[in-house]
């Protein structure tokens, strides 16, 4: 029955998909950061609080949390479009529109950045997790499946999104990176793993919604 149902056609061009995808993107991560990290706050106490006064969530927590959306929402546009470079665009009006929004609590409110250009390495931090998927389309083994080939991309996702937001924490706010129970990195034991899972299933959606479209 289902091979004989007709092929399912994706009419948006990839401009357009790009930034349907690009803007869904902001849609599920932006809320995401005030409900995970700060309003999920006393649901999170039992992994450590921050060290920063008052706060009691986990900065970034969100990023291991939503981690099964945002691959799903960055890889099933690059597969729709089958052009690289897609991935790495579906970021850009995330860090164009989070840019100037990061600069005011960060810089001017609250001065945690080392310079204001720290905004830059989120940009590129958040760039490079798009980039990875472009590379890993590209370049993983023609052997893999069709199905295998965008989950070990949700995967690699996975890893990527969590070494630069690291390396991001420790290179552009004030102060050393933090490591305590509380912090991005303190929970590292649980969140990598879920991002690396949630990310490679993921992957296997958008590889499922696409399958039947020509």
């Amino acid at each position: 029955m289902r091979g004989s149902l007709p092929p399912r056609r994706w009419r948006l061009k990839a401009w357009q998909t790009t930034l349907v995808f690009g803007f869904a993107l902001f849609v599920i991560t932006g809320p995401a950061v005030f409900f995970f990290d700060y309003l999920a706050g006393s649901a999170t106490l039992g992994f450590g609080a921050s060290p920063s006064s008052g706060f009691q969530g986990i900065g970034m927590f969100y990023l291991y949390m939503v981690s099964y959306f945002s691959s799903l929402i960055v890889i099933l546009p690059a597969l729709l479009t089958r052009r690289f470079g897609t991935a790495t665009a579906v970021f850009l009006p995330y860090v164009i529109i989070g840019f100037p929004i990061n600069y005011y609590f960060e810089w001017v409110t609250d001065h945690t950045w080392v310079a204001p250009w720290s905004g830059v390495g989120w940009t590129a931090a958040f760039l490079l997790t798009g980039l990875s998927v472009d590379l890993a389309l590209r370049y993983l083994p023609d052997r893999l499946t069709s199905a295998w080939r965008p989950a070990l991309t949700g995967a690699i996702m996975g890893v990527v999104s969590f070494v630069v937001t690291v390396a991001a924490l420790d290179l552009v706010y004030v102060g050393p990176l933090p490591t305590n129970p509380g912090s991005f990195v303190g929970i590292a034991y649980f969140g990598v793993p879920w991002m690396v899972i949630s990310s490679a299933f993921g992957g296997y959606t958008a590889y499922a919604l696409t399958r039947d479209m020509a």
